[in-house]
């Protein structure tokens, strides 16, 4: 499976909360999220473009990897995961095998859902708001999965886009090391 997926900067998340319930999304849930951001020994994952985190969500830990990106115009990734028990205990783990931690991100996410694309408003923090929207695809279907995504993005009247993800954005700030240079 692809997760394809778009983000925008947004300034005003209400606005845009109520224009997606308006086109007929349906709230799913409210969540917090914590992640912590690895990098293995040898290899930087900002030069490869590749992501390694532990993931806690309102309580329940996942670790996921994330390939490189599969285009220049989305984040569309080949994703892994698995749920873990003790996130904190796997980052010792790593941390013993000399990963490297790039960065942490917090945010609050609502999920909403329509037309079988995953609407994420988010409030990160040190970053501000953002959506995303995800469809989870087959490689056949990729495309077409890019086009509805800019498709509905442009109806909410939303033009720029963000390739960059959270972490790559607090570096910019100067949040954290950035390992890319």
């Amino acid at each position: 499976m692809i997760e394809v997926e778009v983000k925008a900067s947004i300034d005003n998340l209400e606005f845009v909360r109520n224009k997606i319930l308006e086109k007929g999304a349906v709230f799913k849930k409210k969540k917090y999220q914590y992640d912590i951001l690895l990098d293995p020994p040898e290899i930087n994952f900002a030069k490869t473009d590749q992501v390694l985190r532990i993931r806690n969500t309102d309580g329940i830990w996942k670790l996921d990897y994330k390939s490189p990106r599969l285009d220049n115009e989305t984040k569309s990734r080949k994703e892994y995961s698995v749920e873990i028990s003790d996130g904190k205990k796997v980052r010792d783990i790593f941390t013993w095998m000399s990963f490297k931690l790039v960065g942490e991100i917090e945010k609050t996410r609502e999920t909403y859902e329509l037309n079988g694309m995953n609407i994420e408003l988010d409030q990160v923090t040190n970053l501000g708001n953002f959506v995303e929207i995800e469809i989870l695809s087959s490689e056949n279907e990729f495309e077409e999965a890019k086009k509805k995504i800019f498709s509905f993005l442009e109806s909410l009247g939303i033009k720029e886009t963000i390739k960059s993800d959270y972490l790559e954005l607090l570096w910019d700030k100067g949040y954290f090391k950035d390992n890319r240079k």
